[in-house]
């Protein structure tokens, strides 16, 4: 809960600091289902994702936080102060606060990142991940797709993109197909995301205007993974003066299982 509390109000903020990158046509959203502990494949965390398509950009985020942030936009309007006790949205499904921005004409991936109190992002050149199209089809949603597997950073993953949506664009990292990535699964059930709608819409893509520690990716894996490890150094710097009532002297170890397992 602290975490997630600290975290949030870093990400509350940065909400009122934005600049338009391009102007999204089109929002697919997927189901995403991740498993955070490799040793327990039953405890599984949900969130609902969303991808703004534009022509030079896409934005990758998560639905389920925003919904969050509005609801505590609202609360603050009504009550005059936040409460995220009394928040009413599933605790599993608060959302990431990993946002991703895919710039088309430079071939360039931006990703960024709250560790914390902490504000990072990394860049990096869009993947360029080596798919194997196969002849076998599947229908999602009304969209036949065409299966293509491929390899990314230690993990094996079936996809499903349609040509009938005429964008190389995917969830995640995902991207490098003849169509739109609608279905993509890890081969041990670690990760998936499923494609549960897609509208037309006229809106800015917005990046946010606050100041981040740009670091390298390979960093960034190693403060994931020291976050998990022992979270609690993340969440103070001892400058910003923000404190709580009660916080823990020591926070337990979390479970590491990321999507890349190889730093190249």
């Amino acid at each position: 809960f602290w975490i997630f509390l600290l975290s949030f109000f870093n990400i509350f903020n940065a909400c009122f600091s934005q600049k338009t990158v391009d102007k999204a046509y089109l929002l697919v959203r997927y189901d995403e289902t991740s498993i955070s502990d490799s040793t327990n494949l039953l405890k599984k965390n949900y969130d609902v994702m969303g991808l703004e398509i534009g022509k030079k950009q896409s934005k990758f985020y998560s639905i389920s936080q925003s919904e969050t942030i509005k609801a505590l936009e609202e609360q603050l309007k009504q009550t005059g102060a936040l409460d995220m006790r009394n928040l009413q949205t599933p605790k599993n499904k608060r959302g990431k606060d990993r946002v991703i921005f895919k710039n088309i004409d430079a071939k360039q991936l931006t990703t960024f990142e709250n560790l914390g109190i902490f504000n990072y992002s990394y860049s990096e050149p869009t993947p360029d991940i080596i798919w194997d199209i196969k002849s076998d089809t599947l229908k999602v949603l009304n969209y036949v797709c065409q299966k293509a597997i491929g390899q990314f950073r230690g993990r094996s993953y079936v996809a499903w993109f349609t040509p009938d949506l005429n964008t190389s664009e995917g969830p995640w990292k995902f991207t490098g197909l003849p169509g739109l990535i609608l279905k993509v699964e890890e081969s041990r059930g670690h990760y998936s995301f499923s494609c549960v709608g897609i509208e037309k819409i006229d809106r800015d893509i917005l990046i946010s205007n606050s100041k981040t520690q740009k670091i390298s990716r390979e960093e960034y894996l190693k403060l994931r993974k020291q976050f998990n490890e022992d979270p609690l150094p993340f969440l103070s710097d001892g400058k910003s003066g923000f404190t709580l009532d009660g916080p823990p002297s020591n926070l337990p170890k979390r479970p590491y299982n990321p999507m890349e397992l190889t730093e190249k």
